[in-house]
């Protein structure tokens, strides 16, 4: 099944000098397509190949052997880890390393393709057919500007998940995130007790550039710097320095200040949580299975001894059932782990009887949504001088050169390579950022004339620029925001995503602030020497306020709102006393047996920083804390079938 990139048909509907709508993109879309949109596991793995937008319960058709006149047949495993994105990669290898386990792993989305390995390709991953494509929904303080006034929140449908589709920047946020966590009552979740796991999955292959205390080598997950950087690249760091930030490795117990970023890549290649954990194993270890095009609808609890079983997955068309003998885990991510417990009959009461749904444990899935939100609008116009534009023969041989070498400007990110962490006046503690400031490559011509179809529109590499969009970045945002299920098909219809973004007017305030101190970037010497202006054309939406005004920048944020796409906190870990809480310390769902969530909907509070770090941390604690529960018993943390379940007439309701 080949890669299908976005559909700028659809939003180029009228011909416009917006560049991504000129013919020569259409080209280059085609010619990325067949270069490198199949995948190199299909050429090793069946093919599953199955499409599920549109789907309806009723059209799915008992598999011809999944019943036969004995009763039904079914898979068994021992864990069924549902969702192959960062933690489900890495909770599937780290349990398939106990020999006599057997382990299923099941992705909804298709293999990898090629097109996901380049570095300067996350534009054109987001919308194409390895996205949810799921969109917010229109909110009072957010996204105004946009199209029927919901932002675009991409999320990987794809083996390594969001993994696959980011910007793979390793960051993991401020220690005292973890000590937090720990405070509220995860005990075992302080900064010292999880460095072991960040350091754990890491192969950082940068020693000189780092701080070795707090890094590894010789995990699966290889993290360095791109080995690409263009003089912008180069220029912002200096200018940030100017301004007084010290140049620091930002993954450790300090990090106001900047850095020119690692990423999760590994020669000029992305190195997705798949790639990583999954693809190394895949044939080696016949105790893995791993199931991509497989979409699961619903875990399998009986209702009585509240104990989950098993999952229920569509593949060509075809419902299955998997029974999990010890654990069902759920990886499936801040959008779609809710989504399925609440399906799955666990969630508010109240919303689950209005779709139907008889309630098995009344907890609060779905709540707690949190994100880092940023914002489109302020843009600084580049001069030929260090503009990076290419003709369309020079962007074509650009591709054949990193697909031959893997390197050149395709292998990396341009100017998102830099970083800053902030505080603003707002932030009360020391040493503690509330605001990051990432740099984006734009096209100044095309934002200018329509910044919605723009954003709309951007596929292309991030290689190629002649301005900077600097993003002030909110890492602690107080608004919270909630999942609910899609009442007019809660099973296959887009889960309702209400972000509920700068509802707190706090936020607001931290972004405006953020914004201001990005304006200092003009008055450095690099940026004067290098002719860097900000662009001082009002954008449509806040035309009618005085530019650069806080109340223009206010407007700014809540008509062009973005985000870069950390969704968390839906299935909240907290102490039992902790009535929002849907997850214990240990990870397992309050109120029901054999079932755990292992991905970032646990966090109770987001991370000062890049979630994908965190998340390869969650997998790997998550992963012992499952092993210390089955192969050292004690005090009951191992829920055997024997105690309290009757496993013997489990497929009785089905005869």
């Amino acid at each position: 099944m080949s890669w299908i990139p976005p559909n700028l048909a659809q939003a180029c509907v009228y011909y416009t000098n917006v560049t991504t709508c000129q013919p020569a993109t259409f080209l280059f879309l085609e010619l990325i397509t067949s270069l490198l949109g199949y995948s190199k596991e299909s050429q090793k793995y069946s093919d599953f190949g199955t499409d599920f937008r549109g789907i309806k319960y009723a059209d799915v058709k008992f598999s011809n052997t999944f019943f036969d006149e004995q009763g039904p047949v079914t898979e068994e495993y021992d864990f069924v880890v549902v969702g192959a994105g960062t933690a489900g990669c890495v909770v599937a290898n780290r349990l398939s390393e106990v020999s006599h386990w057997k382990i299923l792993l099941l992705e909804a989305g298709d293999e990898e393709p090629e097109v996901a390995d380049v570095p300067a390709f996350p534009p054109v991953l987001q919308r194409s057919s390895i996205d949810w494509m799921y969109t917010t929904e229109p909110a009072q303080h957010s996204c105004l500007a946009r199209d029927n006034g919901r932002c675009n929140w991409a999320r990987g449908k794809v083996m390594g998940g969001t993994s696959t589709i980011n910007y793979m920047i390793y960051i993991r946020g401020h220690p005292k995130d973890y000590d937090e966590w720990e405070q509220d009552g995860n005990e075992g979740w302080s900064y010292s007790k999880v460095l072991p796991y960040f350091i754990k999955s890491e192969d950082n292959r940068n020693p000189e550039k780092i701080e070795p205390y707090y890094h590894g080598t010789g995990g699966y997950q290889t993290v360095e710097v791109f080995p690409y950087q263009d003089e912008n690249t180069i220029g912002i760091i200096k200018a940030y320095q100017e301004l007084g930030l010290e140049y620091l490795d930002q993954n450790t117990e300090k990090m106001i200040g900047t850095m020119l970023l690692q990423h999760t890549t590994r020669d000029g290649q992305r190195l997705s949580a798949n790639r990583a954990f999954i693809t190394p194993i895949r044939s080696k270890r016949e105790n893995l299975i791993v199931q991509p095009n497989s979409h699961v609808t619903r875990i399998l609890i009986d209702p009585k001894s509240k104990t989950a079983y098993g999952v229920e997955y569509i593949q060509k068309g075809k419902l299955i059932q998997a029974i999990a003998r010890k654990e069902v885990i759920l990886s499936a991510g801040s959008i779609n782990s809710p989504m399925l417990l609440m399906l799955s009959g666990v969630g508010p009461a109240d919303h689950l009887a209005q779709n139907n749904i008889p309630v098995i444990k009344d907890l609060a899935v779905g709540f707690n949504l949190q994100d880092h939100a940023t914002i489109d609008g302020v843009l600084f116009q580049l001069t030929n001088y260090t503009a990076t534009t290419v003709s369309d023969q020079e962007r074509q041989d650009d591709v054949y050169e990193w697909k031959q070498s893997h390197q050149g400007p395709l292998s990396a990110t341009g100017p998102l390579q830099t970083n800053a962490f902030i505080q603003t006046k707002y932030e009360r503690e020391h040493g503690r950022p509330d605001i990051q400031i990432s740099i984006d490559a734009a096209n100044v011509a095309n934002f200018m004339t329509d910044p919605i179809l723009t954003y709309n529109t951007a596929v292309l590499p991030l290689s190629y620029y002649d301005g900077l969009m600097a993003r002030p970045i909110l890492l602690n945002p107080e608004s919270r925001g909630r999942v609910l299920l899609n009442s007019s098909d809660p099973t296959f219809g887009a889960p309702l995503i209400f972000a509920n973004t700068f509802s707190k007017e706090i936020d607001l305030l931290r972004i405006v602030e953020g914004v201001k101190q990005s304006l200092n970037l003009e008055r450095t010497h690099i940026f004067r020497h290098f002719g860097i202006q900000l662009i001082r054309t009002p954008w449509p939406a806040c035309a009618h306020l005085p530019f650069a005004s806080d109340e223009y920048w206010a407007c700014i944020a809540m008509a062009y709102t973005t985000t870069i796409f950390h969704p968390v906190g839906t299935c909240k870990m907290g102490p039992k006393q902790d009535v929002s809480a849907v997850v214990d310390p240990e990870l397992r769902v309050y109120g029901i047996k054999n079932l755990r969530v292992i991905d970032a909907s646990i966090m109770p509070k987001i991370v000062r920083g890049n979630t994908n770090a965190p998340v390869l941390m969650i997998g790997e604690k998550g992963s012992d804390l499952v092993k210390a529960a089955w192969l050292h018993e004690k005090d009951g943390q191992a829920q055997n079938y024997e105690d309290g379940f009757d496993f013997g007439n489990l497929f009785s309701k089905f005869k």
